[in-house]
């Protein structure tokens, strides 16, 4: 899953783009406030105006919240830790976005004692074959510490090389049962 660049200097764009509609909109509407006296051309472009700006707003709002669903899911799906490309491509306030919803997510999971994010799915069988496709080191699991080195194949717990599985770090391989 990638996450794209956070567009910075378009939503500026955008926000400036609104701030002069609005300003726009202010001196062209009438000193008491009122519609009533303005020519249809000006109440025509009040018009557009303001519907420019609700869209503007729209279009931000749907940015922002695609934005804080992918995170979610990254969450979700890679653990507390993102990779550095992802966590260069974040804003800063997506970045204290991603971190609030980490800490209510692991309060959540220290208060039911149970980690919810480790098996998304549920497991057709408790050992899976994994072939490591990046050196990982020495890895302390449940069951004793396991070198993960490139290029070699281990039978582990599901649960303790998931993440790994999940971060790109191991391909979980296909087991074929013996007639």
């Amino acid at each position: 899953m990638a996450l794209p660049r956070y567009a910075d200097d378009t939503i500026r764009t955008i926000i400036k783009e609104t701030k002069e509609l609005y300003e726009e909109i202010q001196e062209l509407k009438g000193e008491d406030g009122s519609f009533d006296d303005l020519a249809d051309e000006v109440k025509v472009t009040l018009v557009v105006h303001h519907q420019t700006i609700l869209r503007n707003k729209r279009c931000l709002q749907a940015y922002v919240n695609q934005r804080a669903l992918t995170l979610k899911r990254l969450r979700w799906e890679l653990g507390p830790v993102l990779p550095a490309d992802m966590r260069a491509n974040m804003g800063r306030r997506e970045a204290e976005f991603h971190t609030g919803y980490d800490n209510l997510l692991t309060d959540y999971m220290a208060q039911v004692g149970v980690d919810i994010t480790s098996d998304l799915s549920p497991p057709k069988e408790l050992m899976v074959e994994v072939r490591v496709l990046e050196d990982v080191g020495e890895v302390m699991m449940e069951s004793g510490s396991v070198n993960l080195a490139k290029g070699t194949q281990h039978s582990l717990k599901r649960a303790d090389v998931e993440h790994l599985v999940r971060q790109g770090y191991l391909e979980e391989l296909e087991r074929h049962e013996s007639c």
